[in-house]
């Protein structure tokens, strides 16, 4: 049986139940984003009820904008109101941009100074995101829109951990930067995952059961040999991007012994062929994404943006004190 709660007993059920109510005291999900999850699983409810929502929020009407009208999407007309963009884009996209809009710039909002970078963890999470969409139309596992999302918001334990216990989640990076894997880092420090942190977290926010599951089941023992379900596909797209050196909060790129060698589900590389450019696209459309629905371009992973990014993105340096 499936079951949120972590092994070891009383002691680690608290410490997971008290990093939730401390970053969810901290870092309080916009009520535009919750009213959005909730209409786009209401199968009663029309696109109309999704943009009168949205458009309520004028930070979240811009972004949206933005988005819809940028080469993201490529659409050939210009997208002129919320309404339009629900019509033409669909209220589970919609939704989805609502949801990574919303927990961006809740977290975003508590920074921290801990060598732990939130550009490559956004960077991480939304080309997870990325692929697990691309993945899940290949093999129909799962709903793209759906992927999408709990791709962006795999992660999202590690950012309440970081906000609700800073000084440990400190020691944990240098523990990480000095070479210790970072579960291992992780069980050391704190004694619980971020999976069971995020999955609390999500269920605090009321997000849907399967998203909730996918971020439980997003680091799994055991390598995924068939894509079945949205688990699956967010947990195989999480390790296509590791393997790629793409992890969340750290520049792994350029240091090749620091990336997962666990074999992928052969049903990834065949999502991943069927896109023009493969990952790189995808890495590409991520920071595409992520510039549009934030208020600055993200840093990249430097290797690549000094390769092959677009020229504003080319050149940036690490934030101080961020893994080279």
């Amino acid at each position: 049986m499936n079951t949120l709660e972590p092994a070891g007993g009383t002691d680690r059920r608290n410490r997971v139940r008290l990093i939730v109510e401390r970053a969810s005291e901290l870092t309080p999900l916009r009520a535009v984003a919750m009213r959005a999850i909730q209409l786009a699983e209401d199968e009663r409810a029309a696109a109309m009820d999704l943009a009168t929502v949205v458009s309520s929020d004028p930070a979240l009407t811009a972004k949206l904008l933005r988005l819809s009208n940028s080469a993201y999407y490529g659409y050939a007309r210009r997208i002129a109101t919320v309404r339009e963009a629900v019509i033409l884009l669909g209220m589970r996209t919609v939704r989805s941009v609502a949801i990574a809009s919303g927990v961006i710039d809740a977290f975003n909002a508590q920074q921290r100074k801990d060598g732990f970078n939130r550009d490559l963890f956004w960077a991480h999470s939304v080309v997870v995101g990325l692929v697990a969409e691309a993945v899940a139309r290949d093999t129909k596992a799962a709903r793209p829109e759906d992927a999408f999302t709990a791709g962006v918001i795999h992660d999202i334990g590690k950012l309440a951990m970081q906000v609700a216990e800073p000084a440990p989640f400190a020691r944990m990076v240098r523990l990480i930067e000095g070479g210790t894997p970072y579960d291992e880092a992780e069980q050391e420090i704190f004694g619980v995952s971020h999976a069971h942190v995020g999955a609390r977290l999500a269920e605090r926010w009321h997000f849907p059961e399967s998203l909730v599951e996918a971020i439980r089941l997003h680091d799994p023992v055991t390598p995924i040999t068939r894509i079945e379900s949205l688990a699956d596909v967010v947990a195989s797209a999480n390790l296509a991007c590791n393997r790629e050196g793409l992890a969340g909060g750290f520049d792994w790129v350029n240091d090749p012994a620091r990336h997962p060698s666990e074999p992928l589900a052969a049903q990834v590389g065949v999502a991943l062929g069927r896109v023009h450019g493969g990952m790189r696209t995808l890495e590409e459309k991520g920071r595409a994404f992520l510039k549009h629905v934030s208020t600055q371009a993200p840093r990249w992973y430097q290797a690549r943006a000094d390769d092959e990014g677009p020229p504003e993105m080319a050149g940036e340096q690490p934030n101080e004190g961020e893994v080279a």
